[in-house]
C-alpha cells in the first residue's frame, strides 16, 4: 500500500473546514445539538501533526532549523488577522469606555486560556474570548521549537521525541482524571489538560514521516491506518465521544477519543488505494467550498462570534432555525472576507518580498504551511 504527499493536503483542509463549522454552528444557536467543542480537539491534533511534519521536511531539505524563521512565520501567519479582528477593535473599545485590560494582556502574550481556566469573565470585546485556544497553541510552539533544536540532528533522538509526546498525552489524560471532580473550566481551558491532542498529532507526524522512508513495523501500522475499516472505526470513536454523556467521561476520555479519531483520519487521508469510501472522502475533501472554508478557518474562528453579536438584533422576529442559519452564514462569510482582505495579501507579500521570504525561509515547499489555531468552546 502506498501513500500520497500532495503539495497541499486536501483532506486536512477539509478537516479544518469541518472543525470550524462545528464551532460556528454551535455558537449560532445549536450548541445543544452540534458538538462545537470537538472542533477544538480536531484543530489541536491537526496542529501537532502539521507543525511536526513541516519541520521534519525542513530538516530533510536543509539539514537544519531556523528558530528565528520559525517564530517569524508564526507571527506573519497569526498576527495580521489577530490584529484586525481582536487587538485593534479592543483598543478602540477601550478608548470609548472603561474596560478590564488584564485579559487583553493575556491575549497579547498568549496566556489568556488561564484566565478562562480560572473562571474569569471573557475578554472585553464581544466574541474575542475564542482566542483561549490560540494561547494554548502558541505556548506549545514556544516550547516545541526549543525541544526541536535538541532532537533535530538525530533519528534516535526523534524517537525519544515521539516517546516523550506519547508520555505527554498520557500525563495530560492523567491530569484530567485527577481534576475530574473539580471545575470543568479548569480541564477544558488548561494547557496541561488539553495537551494530548497536540501530542498525539506529533506522534502521528513522526510515524507517518518515518513510514515514508523506512520499512518495518511502523510502516505497517501507518499503512494499516489507511484502510477503510480504520476510517469507520475513527468515525465510530468520534461518535462514541459524543453519545456518552457521563460527566466523568466527558471531562477525561472524551478528548482522548476525539484526538485519536482525528489522527486516524489524518493518516487515512494519505492512502491511495481505491475504494468507494475513499472516492467519496476525496471528492468531498476537494470541493472548492470545503477547501475555501478550510483555508479561511483561522479568520472564521477569530471573527465569527463578533459578527454574530452585531447581526443578532437584525434577526429579531425570525424563527430559531432561520436565525441560526443567518448567524452561521454571517460568521462564516465574515471570516472569509477577512481571509481575502488580510490573510491572502500577507501570504502574497511573504512569497514576493525577497527580504521577508529570506527571513521566513523554512527550507520547505509551501505545502500545508498554514497551521490553524483552534477554535472556541
Amino acid at each position: 500500500m502506498t501513500s500520497r504527499t500532495d503539495n497541499r493536503f486536501a483532506h486536512i483542509d477539509a478537516m479544518r473546514a469541518l472543525a470550524v463549522m462545528l464551532v460556528v454552528v454551535a455558537h449560532a444557536g445549536w450548541g445543544n445539538i452540534v458538538p462545537g467543542g470537538s472542533g477544538v480537539t480536531i484543530f489541536f491534533s491537526i496542529s501537532g501533526f502539521i507543525i511536526t511534519y513541516l519541520l521534519l521536511r525542513e530538516r530533510d531539505r536543509t539539514g537544519g532549523f531556523k528558530m528565528g524563521g520559525f517564530y517569524l512565520r508564526r507571527a506573519v501567519k497569526i498576527g495580521p488577522p489577530l490584529l484586525v479582528c481582536v487587538i485593534i477593535p479592543t483598543v478602540i473599545l477601550g478608548v470609548i469606555k472603561t474596560i478590564n485590560w488584564a485579559p487583553v494582556v493575556g491575549i497579547l502574550f498568549f496566556y489568556y486560556n488561564w484566565f478562562k481556566a480560572a473562571g474569569y469573565p471573557d475578554a472585553p470585546l464581544p466574541g474575542s474570548g475564542v482566542v483561549w485556544s490560540l494561547s494554548i497553541e502558541e505556548q506549545f510552539y514556544l516550547g516545541f521549537a526549543i525541544i526541536w533544536v535538541l532532537t533535530i540532528r538525530s533519528r534516535v533522538r526523534l524517537r525519544w521525541l515521539a516517546a516523550a509526546a506519547g508520555l505527554a498525552a498520557v500525563v495530560s489524560l492523567g491530569l484530567r482524571i485527577l481534576l475530574a471532580s473539580g471545575p470543568e473550566d479548569r480541564i477544558y481551558y488548561g494547557s496541561d489538560t488539553r495537551l494530548d491532542g497536540i501530542a498525539l498529532g506529533i506522534v502521528t507526524a513522526i510515524a507517518f514521516h518515518y513510514s515514508l522512508r523506512q520499512s518495518g513495523a511502523v510502516q505497517k501500522v501507518v499503512h494499516w491506518c489507511m484502510r477503510d475499516s480504520v476510517f469507520f472505526a475513527a468515525v465510530l470513536l468520534y461518535l462514541l465521544s459524543l453519545v456518552i454523556r457521563d460527566d466523568w467521561f466527558r471531562n477525561t476520555l472524551r478528548y482522548t477519543f476525539q484526538s485519536v479519531a482525528a489522527c486516524l483520519v489524518i493518516l487515512y487521508g494519505f492512502g491511495t488505494y481505491e475504494s468507494r469510501t475513499r472516492a467519496v472522502f476525496n471528492t468531498l475533501a476537494r470541493l472548492r467550498l470545503v477547501r475555501f472554508i478550510g483555508l479561511s478557518s483561522y479568520s472564521i474562528y477569530l471573527i465569527h462570534i463578533t459578527a454574530m453579536y452585531y447581526v443578532y438584533d437584525l434577526t429579531e422576529g425570525l424563527s430559531d432555525q432561520v436565525r441560526t442559519a443567518v448567524l452561521a452564514v454571517a460568521g462564516t462569510v465574515s471570516g472569509m472576507l477577512i481571509y481575502l482582505a488580510v490573510e491572502r495579501p500577507v501570504q502574497r507579500l511573504r512569497r514576493t518580498n525577497p527580504a521577508l521570504r529570506r527571513a521566513c525561509d523554512p527550507g520547505i515547499e509551501r505545502a500545508t504551511a498554514t497551521v490553524e489555531p483552534a477554535t472556541a468552546k
